[in-house]
């Protein structure tokens, strides 16, 4: 957010801050980004233990 909206920028008051940012947020939040997968879970399981426990039966 600070380098998206605020950055270099001065604001008089509080409330103008507050609405920069929420029209920024909103804006954001309404853009559609998808993730592009690129390992499957097997394979993610593997390399990434730490985040992939093994879990016991």
């Amino acid at each position: 957010m600070t380098r998206q909206c605020v950055n270099g920028r001065r604001f008089g008051d509080i409330e103008t801050l507050r609405a920069e940012i929420l029209a920024w947020s909103t804006d954001i939040n309404n853009i559609q980004r998808g993730v592009d997968w690129r390992m499957k879970v097997k394979d993610a399981r593997c390399k990434l233990t730490s985040v992939y426990p093994k879990i016991m039966l």
